[in-house]
C-alpha cells in the first residue's frame, strides 16, 4: 500500500478468529482495515506498531477473551518494552467464558535526532493465557 502523507496518521488492525495468547504473551494483529499517512506503522500479521514520527498519538483497544483459567486477567499496552499506566484493563473471569475488555489512552512521542532514536514500539500483553478474538488496535496521530 502506498504511502499518503498529505494524509493524517492512523491506523486500525484487527484479528477477528480466535487467537491463543500464552501468559505474557502479545496479541497479533492479522488485518490492517484503516492505514493513512506514514506515522504508524505495522506489518500485518505481526505484534508490533511502531510510530514512526514525534507526536501524540490516541490509541484505542477493544477485544474478546477467554481466560483459558478462572481468575484475572489483564490486556495492558506495552511502549518499547514497558508497560504504560493506565493502558489496561483486568477482567475477573471463568475459564471457557467470554469478556469484552476494552482501554484508551493517549501516547506521546519525542523528536528524534542523529543522535537519539525515540521510535516508539507499541504491543498489547496479555498477564494470563486466554484465546482472543474480535481483536481492535486503533491508532490516531492527533498532535
Amino acid at each position: 500500500m502506498a504511502c499518503n502523507c498529505n494524509q493524517r496518521p492512523a491506523l486500525t488492525a484487527v484479528t477477528v478468529a480466535d487467537q491463543t495468547v500464552v501468559a505474557e504473551g502479545f496479541l497479533d494483529f492479522n488485518t490492517n482495515s484503516v492505514r493513512n499517512g506514514c506515522s504508524v506503522v505495522h506489518v500485518a500479521g505481526s505484534n508490533s506498531i511502531t510510530l514512526a514520527s514525534d507526536g501524540l498519538y490516541l490509541v484505542t483497544f477493544n477485544g474478546n477473551v477467554t481466560p483459558a483459567a478462572a481468575g484475572d486477567i489483564t490486556l495492558q499496552l506495552i511502549s518499547n518494552g514497558t508497560a504504560v499506566p493506565g493502558a489496561e484493563a483486568t477482567i475477573t473471569g471463568a475459564a471457557a467464558d467470554i469478556y469484552n475488555i476494552s482501554f484508551s489512552t493517549l501516547v506521546k512521542e519525542l523528536p528524534s535526532c542523529y543522535a537519539i532514536d525515540n521510535t516508539t514500539v507499541l504491543q498489547v500483553q496479555s498477564s494470563a493465557a486466554a484465546t482472543v478474538n474480535n481483536a481492535s488496535i486503533t491508532i490516531i496521530k492527533v498532535a
